[in-house]
């Protein structure tokens, strides 16, 4: 009757130990949060794009062309030196080489630096009239774009919890910690961090959450600051 007790209570210890070793997964949930601000500009470069193609060689066009610039200039307080030849080039009109042909298509790049973006509006059809075939908004600057990245960080990290405690919420669960949080960025591989959280949560949210490709187009007026944060938070 003692041998009998002892096989019947092993079978007993054996199972205990099995279920205490297998560990239940923490629930998790994966939300992206996204903010985003414009700012405007301090500082920034205008390019300006002057094509001629008809006899060149032989006229003052290109001069005169460069004089009314000035002439704009001056007229809207800006100094002469903040007006730089960016890029030249030249080739023969029509195919021809440049030497042997009178008619030279001559292209000109000028940058305009601008420390009062605001005067744009009336500075650009003035710009046009003096020839300039294409304008380009560049290197747009403010003193104001570090604080304002990290306030748009914040409120995206804020906008991921809010998203997460709103699904949470209906499901009848308690959010808890965060366990991993990656800034998403274009173009940007996946790091292993966030590449485990994605895991996590199953192939289909990590392949839906990997596909950022779309970016919007951007104001060329204004400095656009994003954040975008992918947030795995667990679930209580």
């Amino acid at each position: 009757m003692r041998h009998l007790f002892v096989l019947l209570i092993l079978p007993l210890a054996h199972l205990s130990a099995a279920q205490t070793v297998a560990p239940v997964p923490p629930r998790t949930i994966l939300v992206r949060g996204t903010a985003e601000q414009e700012i405007e500009p301090e500082k920034l470069d205008l390019l300006l794009t002057c094509r001629f193609s008809d006899n060149v060689k032989e006229s003052g066009r290109t001069q005169e062309q460069e004089q009314g610039l000035q002439q704009v200039l001056k007229q809207a307080g800006i100094a002469p030196e903040k007006l730089v030849l960016e890029d030249l080039s030249a080739s023969g009109y029509g195919g021809f080489s440049k030497t042997g042909n009178a008619n030279v298509a001559l292209t000109k790049v000028y940058r305009l630096t601008l420390n009062n973006p605001k005067i744009l509006n009336t500075l650009i059809p003035q710009l046009v009239q003096t020839g300039a075939d294409n304008l380009r908004i560049v290197n747009l600057e403010s003193s104001l774009l570090a604080a304002t990245q990290l306030e748009v960080a914040g409120r995206a990290a804020a906008n991921a919890r809010q998203k997460a405690l709103a699904v949470t919420k209906q499901a009848g669960g308690q959010l808890g910690n965060v366990v991993a949080a990656v800034e998403v960025l274009p173009g940007a591989s996946l790091s292993e961090v966030l590449v485990e959280g994605y895991q996590k949560m199953g192939a289909g949210k990590y392949k839906a959450s990997e596909d950022r490709g779309e970016i919007a187009t951007p104001n060329l007026r204004k400095i656009v600051v994003e954040a975008v944060y992918d947030v795995v938070f667990e679930v209580k």
